[in-house]
């Protein structure tokens, strides 16, 4: 009698770890990937020149000292970067950031504004920002994306980010005497205003995670943040510090109560004591008598620059009037240019003065969306990372899963700052809209590898499933 042969059968797979975010059991064969181990900073001469690069981008502290700017120390810090990157890419240059939301809509933003300078109202014009000004500020942003490997890097591109707010501070209330008429070299008042408000969450932060005298050094910082808020009279600076004292005193879970108090208590000390003559009847106007305000019914006022703003974009929605093209759209081609050419009285070729407005008027419905998403967007990412977070790394974690989890609560509200100041300011295409969506970018994926939810790249990821094939073993 023949002997049936022996029948197979799979061998379930094990279950593996619980995840320590959702205390759920993870499967074994979700593809994990470990970050390098940072190098001493000493030895990294790449990631030298990118924080320094990104000091001088935020600060832009050597236009102000006298005989510095002509050594265009950003120019250089950017060149020996891309040459070093260039010569050992495998020591500074991660290219799996590409897989992510970030860098993918900072190269569509790209493509955008070219096309926008095609098909715009003035070729040249824009044509000519891209070839002087965007393409830089691209440069830096991509580099800077390239150079996140870690926790540790990312650690270090929130100091350089606040060491260069704190600088911009110190040049402004030592050196330029910032006021209401007076800005630096490279920033009006109000640049000012928004730069150092969208850095004041990120000093307290480091601040928070930074011991012994490092501490007292960055409250030393948060005075000159305070003082150069309330020097600059910036009526946007003084909106934006007030959601962001809102956003620090209320939405902070994890934040004992005393301390957010605290803080904010501090803040506000701060701008009492350091605020010049009339200050505080200057902000007062904005609740009290908007309607007084040179920019509520003004031709040229920042509200009927933006319902022409928006006019623009909607009559040409794709592409937008052209990237840095709305100053010529005032000029030249705004039914208000026309009707006071008409009679006789010159305009002024303002610029929007509102940075959603201006990726909107400049490069379209499209082009909005995108800046929309790279800043709204990566605030949306961090909120939602955070909730995947274990609670034990506020208090019982390692020093950098402490950081990551305070960085997720002070880097939104540092977006805040930034979202509510730039409604004042043309700064859709500045360094500032690439610096803070890159830290983001660094920590959610600093985080992913901290819980094992990091993607292995496609060919690593077919070789692990390869070797995780279920065996097949004879029943007995």
């Amino acid at each position: 009698m023949r002997t049936p042969p022996p029948t197979r059968q799979r061998i379930p797979a094990q279950p593996g770890p619980l995840n320590p975010a959702s205390g759920r059991v993870a499967n074994r064969r979700r593809l994990q990937t470990t970050a390098p181990k940072a190098v001493a900073l000493l030895k990294d001469p790449f990631r030298v020149g990118i924080l320094l690069l990104l000091v001088e981008t935020i600060s832009k502290v050597t236009a102000d000292i006298p005989g510095a700017g002509s050594l265009r120390l950003g120019l250089v810090l950017f060149g020996s970067c891309a040459f070093y990157a260039i010569l050992n890419p495998a020591k500074s240059i991660n290219f799996e950031i590409f897989r992510h939301r970030v860098p993918q809509l900072i190269l569509a933003q790209a493509v955008i504004a070219c096309a926008s300078a095609v098909f715009g109202v003035s070729l040249g014009h824009a044509a000519l920002y891209i070839l002087n000004v965007y393409w830089k500020t691209l440069a830096v942003a991509v580099l800077l994306l390239v150079s996140l490997r870690g926790v540790t890097d990312v650690r270090r591109m929130v100091w350089a980010t606040a060491l260069g707010g704190v600088i911009l501070a110190f040049v402004s209330v030592f050196i330029v005497h910032v006021s209401k008429w007076q800005g630096t070299a490279i920033y009006d008042a109000n640049d000012i205003g928004t730069i150092v408000v969208m850095t004041l969450p990120l000093v307290i932060l480091v601040m928070q995670t930074s011991k012994g005298m490092t501490r007292f050094l960055w409250m030393g910082g948060l005075v000159l943040i305070a003082e150069t808020i309330t020097m600059s009279a910036s009526r946007g600076a003084f909106i934006g510090t007030l959601a962001v004292g809102l956003a620090l005193l209320l939405f902070l879970p994890g934040v004992s109560a005393l301390k957010r108090m605290l803080y904010v208590g501090g803040i506000a000390a701060l701008l009492t004591v350091f605020a010049p003559s009339g200050y505080w009847d200057s902000m007062r106007s904005i609740i009290t008598n908007p309607q007084a305000d040179y920019n509520w019914d003004a031709g040229q006022g920042r509200k009927n620059l933006a319902k022409r703003g928006i006019g623009y974009m909607f009559q040409y929605p794709v592409f937008g009037i052209g990237i840095d093209n709305f100053t010529m759209a005032e000029g030249l081609l705004s039914d208000y240019a026309k009707e006071m050419t008409a009679l006789g009285i010159g305009v002024k070729w303002s610029a929007p003065h509102n940075s959603w407005v201006e990726a909107g008027a400049e490069t379209g419905i499209t082009g909005l969306v995108l800046w929309g998403a790279l800043v709204v967007g990566s605030v949306a990412g961090l909120l939602k990372l955070r909730r995947r977070m274990p609670r034990t790394w506020a208090t019982e974690g390692t020093p950098d899963q402490r950081f990551m989890y305070q960085a997720t609560l002070y880097v939104p509200v540092a977006f805040l700052g930034f979202a509510v100041c730039g409604t004042f300011v043309s700064f859709a295409w500045s360094d500032q809209s690439y610096v803070l969506p890159a830290i983001a970018m660094g920590i959610q994926k600093a985080c992913e590898e901290e819980l094992g939810l990091a993607r292995a790249p496609i060919g690593a990821a077919v070789r692990q499933m390869r070797g995780r094939r279920p065996a097949r073993v004879a029943a007995v």
